[in-house]
């Protein structure tokens, strides 16, 4: 046999490729040469430590076949270098010394022994020396990588271990049916047709929690080593002595010997042996030394016995302490110009309010309770006391000593708007707004409606007068709004009309509309205020009475500025002839005027506002007829329109 080619260092393809290079090196200038032949020997010393790297792997995968790879253990045993045969052997002691490591549980004075063997447990040595020697045999190009791995990190292979859930829920019940026993903290009950008492005296309890049991044994089992753990079981021992059943037992029997009386001044409630059978129970109760049985009688029971009837008996509402003031107030302020207003001492009383009571199941049922354990056979009975939401005490503390602010304004008598306004006047009227709270118009009245009373009137509504439900009271609105204004107090809320009406102060005025236009203020005084009105057929009135918080609120009135001309809407109607005309709505010009509130206060500090207000104008509506000269007259409403115009001219918005 001739002699073996020596295997070239580097591959076929890059020594051609240098070969070539070199012969093309050849010819050109001696530099280039140069260049070419340092590249030619780059090439030649990479491909050479390529050959080398391969040539190591091939060794390693050499050295390695059929062996266990280093830095591999199996449950913590090492194993690197192991051919099959040898590790099996270092498998199988391991597998029997998990079989047969027993665990066991504690329960008082007793041991329970298990082996895993016993429960199903097995381990597939097989499948765990194939899992050892798995390592790095994955398939390319990842073992390599794992290879290299295993030259500096060690892998602790877990043995192939798995068991039977049956055979360890079989043994563990087996275990519980053994130990598991019943507690009674004893009983005491009634039959509730003979009245006769029945007794059970306690026993002890023990029980295996057999989900938690089940878990333990399974962690223990895949757990290396003997094991020796506390037996997962709810015990409890005899808790209650004899003696307490016997006493409670006792107590009873005297309970249902005769009928239970209670009372509460000319009102009685009695109970009859069989509604006091009804509402006993013996209940356990834990005590320093154990537990205890108990008479009770719960609010449920009670309440099951005692009618709603009876109990309404013993019931007295609370009464809230209310002011008592005049409705008109003392003196009448209605100036619309600068002016100023100081409190004026006013006589307010105060009418004492009452707690009220009421039959309380949860306090009757504590107080029977108490009466039937000590042998009593009645008793006063304990009623709820229902506190006053405002005592007279709170009222004494927050009495109006002043008037705060009073304003009246005027109109016409006999008008749908005039029956909104005093509706809303009563609605209103006696209002008490306490320290820090807040007063609406539109929250305490609500939505004005014709369903709940009111008329039909004029409102503003998209620059035209309207009539809706509830019309006009804002009048009322802008009677509030002074008063509240020359009171002092804090004005949270309200709006302008957007037309100039001349029964309203000029820049000292409010609309009102529900839900969004509102007249609110903040009670930021030291006691309650109370909101009086009073109206006469021509007139409407609103009085603040409170705790001063100021000496003096003055009004001062600029003159009108930035006057605007209004606008003339023209319409046609077939109401009138051609060549009429019937003028719906008179126009007015708008302009801006502002007011100056100067608040001087009792500690001396003066607070100044200014309220600027842009009255836009008030377009001029002419319908112009249509009807042809031949048609019939229409019928003559001239009088009722007359009437209607004074009655919008009087409106303003909701």
């Amino acid at each position: 046999m001739g002699q073996r080619a020596p295997t070239p260092l580097l591959p076929s393809g890059v020594l051609a490729a240098a070969r070539a290079y070199g012969a093309t090196a050849c010819k050109g200038d001696p530099q280039t040469m140069t260049k070419r032949r340092a590249l030619i020997y780059t090439g030649y010393g990479l491909g050479g430590l390529l050959a080398l790297a391969l040539i190591g792997l091939a060794v390693l995968w050499g050295i390695q076949a059929g062996q266990v790879l280093p830095n591999t253990a199996v449950a913590g045993t090492d194993v690197s270098g192991m051919n099959e045969d040898e590790l099996r052997d270092a498998i199988d002691p391991l597998a029997e010394a998990r079989r047969t490591d027993p665990v066991s549980f504690t329960f008082q004075d007793r041991t329970i022994d298990v082996a895993p063997e016993d429960v199903g447990y097995t381990i597939d040595a097989d499948a765990t020396a194939a899992a050892a020697l798995a390592r790095g045999r994955q398939g390319l190009p990842g073992d390599i990588a794992e290879r290299i791995r295993s030259l500096r990190t060690v892998l602790d292979i877990a043995l192939a271990e798995d068991y039977d859930p049956a055979e360890v829920t079989a043994w563990v019940d087996d275990l519980a049916d053994d130990l598991d026993r019943e507690i009674t903290p004893g009983s005491v009950t009634i039959d509730p047709d003979s009245l006769e008492v029945e007794v059970v005296m306690p026993t002890g309890f023990v029980e295996v929690r057999r989900s938690e049991t089940t878990e333990v044994l399974i962690d223990a089992m895949l757990a290396p080593g003997p094991d020796e753990l506390e037996l997962p079981a709810d015990t409890e021992p005899q808790l209650v002595p004899d003696a307490d059943v016997e006493a409670v037992a006792a107590q009873v029997e005297r309970a249902i010997a005769g009928s239970l009386t209670m009372s509460s001044g000319d009102e009685t409630l009695e109970l009859g042996p069989t509604d006091v059978a009804t509402i006993i129970e013996v209940v356990e109760r834990p005590t320093s030394t154990g537990a205890t049985l108990e008479l009770v009688v719960t609010a449920e029971a009670l309440a099951s016995v005692v009618s709603e009837e009876d109990a309404a008996r013993f019931e007295q509402q609370a009464r809230n302490a209310r002011y008592l003031v005049d409705r008109e107030p003392p003196v009448t302020f209605d100036t619309q110009g600068s002016t100023a207003f100081e409190p004026v001492s006013a006589d307010v009383e105060v009418e004492p309010g009452r707690n009220g009571t009421r039959f309380d199941p949860e306090l009757a049922a504590d107080q029977i309770t108490e009466l039937l354990r000590a042998g009593d056979r009645g008793g006063d009975l304990r009623l709820e006391k229902i506190e006053a939401d405002f005592s007279t005490q709170r009222a004494e503390e927050l009495r109006p000593t002043h008037l705060l602010g009073t304003f009246t304004t005027y109109h016409p008598s006999g008008q749908d708007r005039v029956v909104n306004i005093q509706k809303l006047a009563d609605e209103v009227d006696h209002v008490v707004t306490l320290p820090g709270e807040r007063f609406s118009i539109n929250e305490t009245s609500g939505r004005r409606t014709c369903e709940r009373g009111y008329k039909p009137a004029g409102t503003i509504v998209r620059g035209e007068l309207t009539d809706t439900c509830g019309g006009g009271t804002s009048q009322f609105g802008t009677t509030t709004y002074n008063a509240a204004f020359f009171a002092g107090v804090q004005i949270d809320q309200w709006k302008a009309h957007s037309w100039y009406f001349s029964r309203y102060p000029m820049g000292r005025e409010a609309t009102l509309n529900y839900p969004e236009l509102d007249v609110k203020f903040t009670n930021n005084t030291d006691g309650a205020i109370i909101v009086k009105t009073s109206y006469t057929p021509g007139s409407i009135t609103v009085s603040l009475y409170g705790q001063p918080i100021a000496s003096r609120v003055s009004a001062s009135h600029g003159s009108p500025t930035n006057r605007t001309e209004p606008d003339e809407e023209r319409r046609t109607t077939n109401e009138l002839f051609e060549g009429q005309e019937r003028v719906v709505q008179a126009g007015f010009g708008g302009f801006t005027v502002q007011v100056v509130r100067t608040i001087e206060k009792l500690e001396g500090d003066t607070v100044t506002e200014t309220i600027r207000t842009v009255y836009v104008p008030q377009d001029r509506i002419v319908e112009v007829g249509t009807r042809a000269r031949s048609e019939p007259e229409p019928d003559d409403d001239d009088e009722e329109e007359e009437d209607d115009e004074e009655e919008e001219d009087d409106g303003d918005e909701d």
